[in-house]
């Protein structure tokens, strides 16, 4: 079990509750939808599709749009924990569905191919809830919250365990699937081999959630929100602005843009972490 700061950061990620209901206001699928307030009181997870903001929540699914507004994305508001985007720029989700429906209380791995109107399970249904996940290269790795394992798929049908690894979040490189990221409370951990063994980053910082979007280039956020970035696959970090609490989820496109979800807003920078702006408030 994670202890002290990185811990109670972590319950932030891990955390869950009753089921909701469908959110007053938020139309489902239409940018002029009403801002969704509670619905984003748990963020699990950000991801980014053509300006578009996916934010993932204990109430189901959102977008962000362009013009700032925000709306459900499906009328399967479950309880989505671990979200990501895949480099084919498909969604995978994970997490608890909602109390209206007769699914197993574990998703195991869910899939969109239309920016989360529909989902389909793949894998592990009633078996698991993974609560980080990350997918590039033709991978997926996921980190089941009941067994405390990390898992890995390349057909996202067939897992194999890579055992119990206390961890946060697991970022993959572009381009190289086999070399992968954890971070965890002595410090992140890098892997070149899937998985299979893992190594401390000597003098790096401890960092809660942690985004790959280019082949060097690595960016984290601490338990208590400075911003770390690595433009050298981790040998060394700069830390940059801090975000203003504790962070929920975040996520790096490929233009360096970053967007981290608080307890109540989400905020962005375009320069790279070096400034954060508001992006959205609740």
């Amino acid at each position: 079990m994670l202890s002290g700061a990185f811990a109670l950061a972590g319950l932030i990620l891990a955390g869950c509750g009753d089921d909701g209901e469908p959110v007053d206001g938020a139309q489902t699928g239409d940018p002029t939808g009403a801002a969704v307030g509670e619905a984003f009181a748990h963020i699990h997870g950000l991801g980014m599709v053509e300006d578009v903001l996916y934010v993932a929540t204990h109430n189901g699914l959102f977008a962000i749009w362009p013009d700032g507004k925000a709306s459900a994305a499906s009328s399967d508001d479950h309880d989505f924990m671990g979200f990501t985007v895949a480099d084919t720029g498909e969604l995978l989700a994970s997490g608890h569905p909602n109390s209206r429906t007769d699914l197993p209380p574990d998703l195991g791995l869910l899939a969109s191919s239309d920016s989360g109107a529909t989902w389909d399970e793949l894998s592990l249904s009633g078996e698991v809830d993974f609560h980080t996940l990350d997918a590039k290269g033709g991978a997926v790795y996921g980190y089941d919250s009941g067994s405390g394992e990390l898992l890995t798929s390349t057909d996202r049908e067939n897992w194999t365990s890579l055992g119990q690894i206390p961890l946060a979040d697991v970022a993959i490189k572009p381009d190289e699937a086999a070399t992968l990221l954890l971070t965890t409370e002595q410090g992140p951990q890098l892997s070149s081999d899937g998985g299979r063994t893992f190594a401390p980053i000597d003098s790096a910082p401890v960092i809660m959630l942690a985004e790959w979007p280019h082949a060097d280039e690595i960016y984290g956020i601490a338990p208590d929100g400075a911003v770390h970035v690595s433009g050298d696959g981790g040998a060394t970090w700069d830390e940059r602005a801090a975000i203003g609490g504790r962070p929920q989820a975040m996520t790096v496109t490929h233009d360096g843009s970053v967007y981290a979800a608080l307890a109540d807003s989400i905020v962005a920078s375009t320069d790279g972490g070096e400034t954060f702006e508001p992006f959205y408030s609740w």
